[in-house]
């Protein structure tokens, strides 16, 4: 597919952004993080793993916000006061916090990489213990503007973090009029990704790309840091030996410890990154990674959900979200794929698995990310379903899946071209793979958010600027008031449904 190169609408590769993500701050990769506390320095005890066992007051809190030294890491705490100031101070203090964060920002590495903007993680302060839970709709709606524009301001990038399914899609409504669109096709090819998540046909296919943005090393660097473990030089210059045969070298000097050693070299990451709760936010049930480490794993659960089966190892029957590990992991080392003797025994080993991989290329839509498509196996059996549907599917057929090709490897898009939707981020965005995947990622979860579980809570009537819109809302909950106190099962189905989008009240009873 011809794609029309751009710049994203509104900003430029070094311009701050706002990301929504779903999950809990813990789960994302940061710099920096803000947390609430009240007037008196009280804090939620969930902060504890960020802020330490006895954080004591920041110099000059007089000002209400002020780094917490104390913490493990970067944290500075914003005070919400206690509850009856008018939301606009606890917004000044926010910003203060962060324009701190950014007067600082060349005094410590970029747990991203070099290169990337500083990212600040933050919750939706002051909705949870901070006095404003009843108001949610004006404190996002708010929130969500202000931070928009300091990002762009401060050069920042910022992350909203949410484990609220609720919050996270209002979160997502909220930005509607001031989140920068992608250009031309590439805004439609993110509404079709994300019209398909949203309908549970889109399926995943996840690379090392996603995770080396975690700070876990590609390919090429886990063959030279396993080289240096075992003492060993790489190959000289002008020598023409493939990664996979440097692994295969390896191993040969420790067969029965190389495996341990490569989940040695994975383990220690354990926070993931951007894109990993980017696409966790997607809800994708079916996920098929070449990856070895569990971080995607770690960015679901910190949304609410869970995966219910890990494959090979579980069976997914009844599973309405697994995960299928086609290289191994660090938990299963004895079944890490990544010599050359590992790649031709695959088929013989793993067969039922690269079986479950062709089945999603023929029923799903498959986004893939991170992935070079260089993997032998991956490209044996994408070409192996591209042939049978050459011989089956007569008439032409579409596209089987969306690579987000971060490298910008414009000969291997014409290899797949009519096989794949290969998308080139440099060219098509303008500006750096990496960076651009982010950028693309999050738009394709803006329109994905699914929910619609804040619509009728009174909570959020601050983000329904039109006067139709609120009264609808309200004369919907009347409608509920009455039907939940007729106690009649027959109303039951619309009764729940409605408490699904939303509606709390003081006759709200379950009807079963």
């Amino acid at each position: 597919m011809a794609w029309a190169t751009g710049i994203l609408a509104g900003m430029n590769e070094h311009a701050g952004h706002l990301f929504v993500v779903h999950g809990r701050i813990e789960s994302v990769i940061h710099d920096a993080a803000l947390i609430p506390v009240d007037a008196a320095f009280n804090f939620n005890p969930g902060w504890r793993d960020l802020v330490g066992a006895s954080p004591r007051v920041p110099p000059g809190w007089d000002r209400g916000y002020g780094r917490m030294k104390e913490a493990p890491d970067r944290v500075w705490a914003v005070s919400t006061g206690d509850g009856s100031e008018d939301y606009a101070f606890i917004l000044d203090r926010i910003v203060g916090a962060l324009e701190r964060v950014d007067k600082f920002r060349d005094s410590y590495p970029l747990k991203r990489g070099e290169g990337t903007l500083p990212l600040v993680a933050l919750p939706v302060i002051g909705i949870g213990l901070g006095g404003y839970s009843e108001d949610r709709g004006k404190v996002l709606h708010l929130l969500v503007e202000r931070l928009t524009t300091t990002a762009k301001r401060l050069d920042l990038d910022i992350a909203l973090v949410t484990p609220d399914p609720a919050v996270y899609a209002a979160a997502q409504y909220a930005r509607r009029k001031v989140a920068p669109r992608l250009p031309g096709r590439l805004e439609e090819s993110a509404v079709d990704l994300a019209n398909s998540a949203r309908s549970g046909h889109l399926a995943l296919l996840l690379g090392a790309g996603v995770s080396a943005a975690a700070g876990l090393p590609g390919w090429g660097a886990l063959i030279e840091g396993l080289e240096r473990r075992f003492g060993m030089e790489p190959p000289g210059e002008g020598l023409d030996i493939s990664l996979t045969d440097r692994a295969e070298l390896i191993e040969r000097v420790d067969k029965d410890g190389f495996k341990r050693q490569v989940a040695e070299l994975i383990k220690p990451a354990k926070r993931p990154s951007l894109p990993h709760v980017l696409l966790a936010g997607l809800d994708c049930h079916q996920v098929v990674t070449t990856n070895y480490d569990v971080l995607y794993e770690a960015a679901v659960f910190a949304t609410g959900k869970d995966i219910k089966s890990v494959m090979p190892w579980a069976s997914a029957h009844g599973a309405d979200r697994w995960i299928l590990k086609l290289h191994g992991d660090v938990d299963h080392p004895e079944q890490i794929v990544l010599t050359r003797r590992h790649m031709v025994r695959y088929d013989a080993a793993n067969r039922p698995s690269a079986a479950v991989l062709q089945s999603l290329l023929l029923t799903k839509r498959l986004l893939a990310v991170g992935v070079s498509m260089t993997d032998d196996n991956v490209i044996r059996l994408a070409h192996e379903v591209d042939e049978y549907r050459v011989q089956h599917q007569k008439g032409g057929t579409a596209t089987f899946g969306t690579v987000l090709d971060s490298k910008g490897d414009k000969l291997r898009g014409q290899l797949w071209d009519g096989q794949l939707d290969w998308i080139n981020l440099p060219d098509e965005v303008g500006m750096s793979g990496f960076r651009a995947l982010e950028l693309v990622l999050d738009r394709i979860a803006f329109h994905a958010a699914r929910t619609s579980s804040w619509l009728l809570d009174e909570r959020f009537d601050g983000l329904l600027n039109d006067r139709e819109d609120a009264a609808l809302a309200a004369d919907v909950r009347a409608l509920y008031d009455r039907m939940s106190k007729r106690g009649i099962s027959k109303w039951a189905p619309l009764v729940r449904r409605l408490e699904e989008l939303g509606v709390q009240g003081e006759n709200q009873r379950r009807l079963r």
